[in-house]
């Protein structure tokens, strides 16, 4: 007789799915499953550990592929009258291999109002067209596919998929969970319980997650507690590096509000360039969206290596530098479980164009700044510290150089209402000021602390009274304003995480009488008067972005915010509400991989600087 039970009427919404109660599953040399006791949560649940942990058996379990050897499995819920219970997708994918793609489409769909071209629409959403192919015909990535297509087809109260896409191609993946997100979602909610070793899966789909570790659970919660404060470092690495930071580490390595005693994600650790920092890059090696940088501390002679978001420029040997503890504000970039990361409107995006700058030499160089201009211009800076002036179809109508640029490269440009153009030339400690020709008019500012002095400047805005605003970071993290002339009007902000300080102070723009600027690795928009007093944090946005490096507005005022560490753009209304956002991380069509600049020209279409994929991006909205 089985173990399963029913645990009488449908549970309320967050209710278990199931319950297991010491629950043990014999194995050859050890039991795969030991005196396990857990709930499986309504929503999204992730089933996460290494091959061997038990995922597989758990998932069995569940969906009564097999009978525990001792214990209770107790299913707590029943789906509304006519709806398939659930739905499983083993491991080994279980096709019927003498039925066609379509065939399999049509055996599990619910025999009501569905037509034909729903189930070709959902095999098109997964790249699949071949619908009159068999299981034998099709590569392991297709198979993996269909399984999926399969089981959102049957439209069951619960999924438990085993592995999901495991062959698909890396390039592919998201794509296709975007696609079981939305399906999911579409009439009433289907919770969804799945089975991986990929921690990236977790973190942008589940909303709980089970650990196992040789076949006995480690840890059953929330992700976001998961990733956020977990327990000890083997389940901190669970989910990607993390490095910990006891209290003699604060001494040694911090500024400003670390604490010691806890694990930091990579996000949370911001590090600057500056010049007398006695900590001096040893080494970094960046994989993928982390980077490890490994110190020394000249002080006291020791190193140590720390897991932080790359970013660019990337540090050279030999560079000195901070670090700082950013405030706990990404939850709803980086986990599934935040309500606004799931139903965030898509910018209607109509078309998108891109071109790739000119080569120089045997390299082709990346774009760091871009900026549009009434006539149709589009100005950009890149790596090989030159000037690049395109038509709006990306043809190159003219290019010239920095003054300087071995030591570092520019980062902003702006052409003002006179018609100069303002560089941010960050790693000389000024604004050169260019004729629309490439001709040097004016080079202003120099290395230090005082007003008229920089560390790196980033930013440039411009008011309708022709004052220039500047944004630097590096141990100032301020912004200071200048008359048309150049004479030093006033500054405002300071290092650090309250309100009013930056950590980057990254773009700016100016609107009635307000600017706005993107506070990058404090993840935030503040708003000040144009006489320098803080007015507020942008409401709505704070906790939304994830390093926001470079913003522009309509002439409504409304606001488009690049952001470097999301791969996307995202639009506000003055207040702050989201109106919709563009793009994710990655290296194709509707992709961006550390986005740095962008802007917005006259007649609405966004050009972002996708500095990771070396191109100019164009959306028509």
């Amino acid at each position: 007789m089985s173990d399963t039970l029913y645990a009488g009427e449908a549970a309320e919404a967050r209710e278990p799915l199931w319950k297991l109660e010491r629950v043990s599953l014999p194995g050859r040399l050890r039991p795969r499953l030991d005196d396990v006791t857990v709930e499986i949560p309504a929503g999204v649940t992730a089933i996460l550990g290494p091959s061997g942990a038990g995922k597989s058996s758990l998932l069995n379990l569940l969906v009564e592929f097999e009978q525990p050897g001792s214990g209770r499995v107790i299913r707590c819920f029943r789906p509304p009258a006519g709806q398939l219970p659930l739905y499983w997708a083993p491991p080994n994918d279980g096709l019927w291999p003498h039925l066609t793609v379509k065939e399999h489409l049509q055996a599990v769909a619910p025999q009501r109002e569905h037509p034909e071209g729903w189930l070709k629409e959902l095999a098109l959403r997964f790249d699949l067209d071949k619908f009159d192919a068999r299981p034998d015909q099709l590569s392991q990535g297709e198979s993996a596919r269909l399984s999926v297509m399969r089981a959102l087809a049957a439209e069951p109260a619960v999924l438990v998929l085993d592995e999901p896409l495991v062959h698909v191609d890396p390039g592919g993946i998201r794509k296709y969970w975007d696609v079981i997100r939305e399906r999911r979602q579409a009439r009433t909610p289907v919770s969804l319980v799945f089975s991986t070793h990929n921690p990236d899966a977790v973190l942008r789909e589940a909303e709980h997650v089970v650990c196992l570790n040789e076949g006995r659970v480690v840890y059953s919660g929330s992700v976001h507690r998961l990733y956020f404060d977990p327990p000890n470092g083997e389940l901190a690495w669970s989910l990607g590096p993390a490095n910990w930071i006891g209290d003699r580490d604060v001494e040694t390595w911090f500024s400003g509000n670390a604490v010691g005693g806890h694990w930091y994600r990579p996000e949370r650790i911001a590090v600057t360039s500056e010049a007398a920092s006695p900590f001096v890059v040893q080494s970094t090696r960046p994989f993928g969206s982390v980077a490890e940088l490994e110190l020394m501390n000249e002080r006291t002679g020791s190193t140590r290596q720390f897991f932080h978001r790359p970013q660019f420029p990337e540090f050279d040997i030999g560079d000195r530098v901070v670090l700082k503890i950013l405030a706990l504000l990404l939850c709803c970039v980086l986990l599934a479980g935040c309500a606004e990361s799931s139903v965030a409107p898509q910018l209607p995006v109509r078309k998108v164009d891109s071109w790739s700058l000119p080569a120089e030499g045997a390299s082709v160089p990346t774009p760091r700044a871009v900026h549009a201009t009434p006539d149709g211009k589009i100005y950009v800076l890149d790596n090989a510290g030159r000037v690049l002036v395109f038509d709006e179809r990306g043809k190159l109508l003219k290019r010239w150089w920095m003054p300087d640029y071995s030591v570092g490269k520019p980062e902003k440009i702006v052409r003002l209402r006179d018609g100069r153009l303002a560089v941010a030339d960050t790693h000389y400690h000024r604004v050169v000021f260019f004729s629309d020709e490439g001709l040097v008019l004016d080079k202003r500012g120099s290395l230090g602390h005082e007003p008229g002095q920089f560390i790196y400047p980033v930013a440039i805005a411009e008011d309708d009274d022709e004052n220039l605003y500047v944004g630097e970071y590096g141990d100032n993290d301020r912004v200071q304003k200048f008359d048309k002339a150049g004479a030093f009007i006033l500054e405002f902000g300071r290092p650090g995480t309250e309100p009013g300080q930056f950590l980057r102070p990254s773009g700016m723009v100016w609107h009635d009488g307000r600017i706005y600027v993107v506070d990058a690795f404090n993840n935030r928009i503040q708003v000040f008067s144009d006489t320098g007093e803080f007015q507020q944090l942008l409401g709505g946005v704070e906790g939304t972005l994830y390093y926001p490096y470079d913003i522009a507005r309509t002439p409504a005022g409304e606001l488009f915010v690049v952001e470097n560490g999301a791969g996307r753009v995202s639009k506000f209304d003055a207040s702050g509400k989201l109106l919709g956002r563009y793009g994710t991380i990655g290296s194709l069509a509707g992709q961006f991989t550390t986005p740095w600049g962008m802007t917005v020209d006259s007649q609405q279409r966004v050009f972002v600087a996708d500095t990771g994929n070396r191109r100019i991006v164009k959306l028509e909205l």
